[in-house]
């Protein structure tokens, strides 16, 4: 019986520690998930036992992995798109660390038979510690290269006349660009201080103004570097549009993306670009009264991992596409409607009674 005991505590407490460290689950979920995945590992006790030190860490790995692989698709089938999302985030650390755990403890069962328990501990112990700190370290390389949050300013061009700026919704703030942004701006664009804040003129003249600044963030990796993509959206475009282009190979590095009609994109400023991390914009345009306006623009990041596809893809909801249309000047007072004066009536003249 203390076979299958060591064995349940071992896989038990190993799941919890690594769950700390690693961040793969809160403490409460490794605590409570961990006691139906020990159990699990306790049933195949006897099975470690008649493989052996060779062949039991095999067999307690594929016991691991085939756990959470289940517990995947139950989330996958039952569970919440939020609590599925997660999943798929921490799969690959989950694989990590429960195949650690099942193999550590399956070696130290094995171990038991020949050797001091103390020894076989150990043993289990330093196998366990070293399947899960190769695996997780390549994860959270390639974590850092690709799941980082991606940064988007959008810049687009506003009809108004020569020495003014664009008119903003009530309450908005302007966006302005940081130093990186400005000096990234500077080397390709001109750029100046104009009356609606921080304006670019391209090499054909045109104006355009920041509009919005939106972090495109993946689930569960709030942190780590920051890509920066400036995305420059031209007026005039008439029907629909799909742009998709990758973005800078650097975690932190900055891009500039020209958008086109017919689906052309020119992205500039940039020396290796990264096909494991694209943007795919989309413009949808709708006809108000004779005018064509542009009336919402969607951002959905696609991130792949080295290994395969494991990043689900987070699409961003309507955001503004241009600046609303100008107001009434301030200026112009609007003239008073003249009243007609009340005319008192006329009863004809009124006689004296004292000279009846």
């Amino acid at each position: 019986m203390n076979i299958y005991f060591r064995t349940y505590w071992f896989t038990w407490a190993f799941l919890v520690v690594a769950a700390a460290l690693t961040g793969v689950a809160s403490l409460k979920e490794a605590f409570f998930g961990g006691l139906f995945a020990s159990l699990v590992s306790a049933l195949l006790a006897k099975p470690f036992e008649k493989a052996g030190p060779r062949f039991a860490p095999l067999l307690g790995a594929t016991a691991g992995t085939l756990w959470v692989v289940a517990m995947f698709f139950r989330i996958r089938w039952f569970g919440y798109a939020d609590d599925y999302a997660m999943a798929q985030w921490t799969l690959g650390t989950d694989i990590s660390v429960h195949a650690a755990g099942f193999a550590g403890a399956a070696l130290m069962t094995a171990l038991c038979v020949r050797n001091q328990f103390p020894k076989a501990l150990l043993g289990g112990f330093l196998l366990a510690a070293a399947m899960t700190v190769l695996p997780y370290g390549f994860i959270a390389w390639v974590d850092h290269r690709v799941a980082g949050p991606v940064e988007v300013v959008l810049l687009v061009s506003a009809d108004v006349p020569a020495g003014e700026g664009p008119t903003r919704r009530p309450g908005a703030v302007a966006v302005s660009f940081n130093p990186a942004e400005m000096a990234f701006l500077k080397q390709r664009l001109l750029v100046v201080e104009g009356p609606g804040g921080d304006e670019v003129l391209d090499n054909q003249g045109r104006r355009f103004w920041p509009l919005w600044r939106r972090r495109l963030v993946y689930p569960g990796n709030p942190g780590g570097p920051v890509r920066t993509v400036l995305l420059i959206l031209p007026s005039g475009l008439t029907a629909p549009e799909t742009w998709t282009f990758p973005v800078d190979y650097a975690p932190e590095g900055m891009a500039m993306a020209f958008l086109d009609s017919q689906q052309r994109v020119s992205v500039a400023g940039v020396a290796r670009l990264n096909p494991s991390v694209e943007l795919e914009v989309s413009l949808l345009v709708k006809m108000k009264g004779e005018a064509l306006h542009y009336q919402a623009l969607q951002i959905q990041t696609t991130r792949r991992s080295p290994v395969g596809d494991f990043y689900a893809r987070i699409l961003t909801p309507g955001l503004s596409a241009e600046f609303p249309p100008p107001l009434l000047e301030a200026n112009a007072k609007e003239k008073p409607v003249e009243k007609p004066r009340a005319n008192r009536p006329n009863f004809g003249p009124v006689s004296d009674p004292a000279k009846k």
